[in-house]
């Protein structure tokens, strides 16, 4: 089984990477697709001074409420469990994630980085389980016992339920964070077609009127529990890189034929990566889960502090975790936010 699972990764890479980039490192992807144009200046602080934003001063910092220090006055997020905030939990008629231990109907145990965004206007259509698109790959939640809308038919809802002339698209940011449930549910799928079919989510909005995005690239594979049984940690690197790499391809060309628009991609890859790498005392275990689900009614623990962990259980990030998110995307909200200087950001 391990054998024919790194077969499958090897043939995606092939395929998904073009002849130019076949030979990237991490250090030549960060280099070569992430600070070469105006459109992809990538966020420049390294692991370093990384220990410097885990502090608790900085992560936990009193912040504005007046809405006039952000530059967005409504955020619109569409994804999956990383992002939900108890919608896959409703439509399961409660019954997953399973609460408790799980933190009010979030894949968490604790508030989740949009819980911890603290700004006004948000709308939340992420669902647990959700694929970028169900007529692509259906997504599922509750151990694939109950369907639920993928991040297109979600948009979609978005639309159905807004009146879209009452909309500020100038103030508004769309904020996107899928493609995990995608590759775990159809593994032998390449990383290109699924980017592909998450940008047709963002040419959905862009039809519609949308002018600000923030697009999420993919989680670091070869650090997830759940993940690192299945292949060896460079294979699963080098998924996550050409996942990475294709996204950025994308977004970049269709920036170029909307050059009114503001795309950007938060660098979830490091930002995830950087916090397992740190020499820190903030997390204290950063490779194995506290929790594992095994059933719809059952929840192993594992340990007595999950805040000491960066993965909940073998798919899901600690609380503590998503502060850090939040801490980050909330600077890119803020009137002071400086492209150049701050934010886990490709521009």
């Amino acid at each position: 089984m391990l054998v024919g699972f790194v077969f499958i990764c090897s043939i995606l890479i092939s395929q998904c990477y073009p002849t130019s980039t076949t030979d990237l490192n991490e250090k030549d992807f960060d280099e070569s697709f992430l600070s070469s144009t105006p459109l992809v200046q990538r966020f420049l602080n390294g692991v370093d001074n990384f220990k410097h934003f885990l502090s608790e001063k900085l992560i936990h910092r009193d912040y504005p409420e007046n809405v006039e220090k952000f530059r967005f006055k409504n955020v619109v997020i569409f994804g999956d469990s990383y992002s939900d905030d108890g919608n896959a939990y409703r439509v399961s008629k409660h019954k997953w994630p399973l609460v408790p231990p799980y933190y009010r109907g979030r894949f968490c145990n604790g508030p989740i980085w949009t819980d911890q965004l603290k700004v006004p206007g948000v709308l939340n259509y992420a669902y647990g389980g959700a694929t970028t698109d169900n007529n692509f790959v259906q997504g599922s939640t509750a151990i694939n016992t109950v369907k639920v809308p993928g991040v297109r038919q979600q948009i979609e809802m978005y639309f159905n339920q807004s009146n879209s002339n009452k909309i500020d698209f100038a103030r508004t940011l769309y904020i996107i964070w899928a493609g995990s449930n995608d590759f775990l549910f159809q593994p032998t799928l390449t990383p290109t077609k699924i980017i592909a079919s998450l940008l047709n989510g963002v040419q959905d909005l862009l039809k519609l009127g949308a002018k600000n995005f923030l697009i999420f690239n993919q989680i670091p594979a070869q650090y997830v529990p759940n993940l690192q049984g299945f292949a060896p940690a460079n294979v699963l690197s080098e998924l996550t890189n050409a996942s990475n790499v294709a996204l950025v391809t994308g977004i970049k060309e269709i920036q170029q034929k909307n050059s009114q628009t503001l795309l950007n991609i938060f660098d979830i890859t490091s930002i995830i990566s950087k916090a397992v790498q740190s020499k820190s005392d903030y997390f204290k275990n950063t490779t194995a889960n506290c929790w594992n689900p095994v059933n719809l009614t059952t929840v192993l623990n594992f340990c007595g502090n999950p805040e000491k962990f960066v993965f909940l259980d073998t798919l899901h990030l600690t609380s503590r975790m998503h502060g850090l998110i939040a801490d980050a995307i909330r600077q890119f909200l803020l009137t002071s936010f400086e492209v150049n200087s701050s934010g886990y950001y490709i521009h």
